[in-house]
């Protein structure tokens, strides 16, 4: 097996540098069905055993915040509820995005270990005026996560004019530029499990599965899709180390690393997967450097 480094990755995937001075037209920018915008908490202890919490938790603390949005967003017009919940009022999942909950770890840097240092919604581009306002609402009425044996955290808005980069928004979605590599930072979700038997076709049916994911967003196929038991932002846990989500049926799903590389630059937040919505399948881009 040829074992190659990110730099040689991106010399591989990446086309020759434009020459100096050269002012081509820009195409505009792909963007996923999801604000780039994210609405940020800090996440603080206020009681329990553990001074910390990684990644590998997250699954637990999205369920739980959801839980809690859904719980306030009653006294709210039914669209709201619906935007919060992921559900129609008969409890049928939604065919449109809706909120989407997503870790925010230290992650990307030589000492990282992977602590989260916040959490985040993204919520569906477009919204009306009204609905954001709404939508903001809820998620300003939720200061508190009552996680059982992880113990009791407050989400935090930080209102500082600048924030930890871990903990802005561009860091993540690469607003407004936009970046061609990215890289999990929790894994990809199988929508099914891969039926291939021989390892070269499993792989490639998963890469399959991941590039879909990226078109069910609204993003535009990758050029190329590695998936990979290991993501390639230093601090994230492998994927064999995050708890599985589960199907209706109680049945585990599959997930695994990925690396993506399109062909021009696309804006995030870019979550893929089955378990896009609750934390798991959330891209990071790259730097080449």
């Amino acid at each position: 097996m040829t074992v190659m480094t990110y730099r040689e990755f991106f010399k591989r995937t990446t086309g020759p540098a434009p020459p100096p001075g050269s002012r081509e037209p820009r195409p505009e920018i792909a963007r996923t069905v999801f604000d780039p915008h994210l609405i940020v908490f800090g996440l603080e202890a206020r009681g329990g055993p553990y001074r910390g919490l990684d990644l590998r938790c997250v699954a637990a603390v999205a369920q739980r915040w959801r839980e809690a949005l859904v719980s306030q967003s009653n006294d709210l017009p039914n669209r709201i509820g619906e935007i919060v919940s992921g559900h129609d009022r008969d409890g049928a999942p939604l065919a449109g995005p809706h909120i989407a909950i997503l870790p925010l770890a230290f992650v990307g840097h030589p000492h990282a270990d992977g602590h989260l240092l916040g959490m985040a919604a993204a919520l569906p581009a477009g919204l009306a005026v009204d609905e954001r306002r709404q939508v903001l609402q809820v998620l300003g009425r939720v200061g508190e996560l009552k996680l059982g044996g992880l113990g009791v955290w407050a989400l935090v808005r930080d209102t500082s004019a600048r924030p930890p980069w871990n903990l802005r928004s561009e860091a993540w979605t690469a607003h407004p530029e936009g970046a061609t590599h990215w890289s999990t930072v929790t894994p990809v979700a199988f929508d099914r499990h891969p039926k291939a038997k021989n390892l070269g076709t499993y792989q490639r049916e998963v890469a399959e599965m991941i590039a879909a994911g990226c078109a069910a967003v609204g993003l535009p196929r990758p050029r190329e899709v590695i998936a990979t038991a290991v993501s390639a932002h230093l601090g994230v846990p492998p994927a064999h180390l995050f708890p599985r989500l589960q199907r209706k049926d109680g049945s585990d799903r599959r997930h695994a690393h990925a690396i993506l590389v399109f062909n021009e630059p696309v804006r995030g937040p870019v979550l893929i997967g089955a378990g896009r919505y609750r934390g798991y399948g959330v891209c990071r881009p790259l730097d080449s450097e």
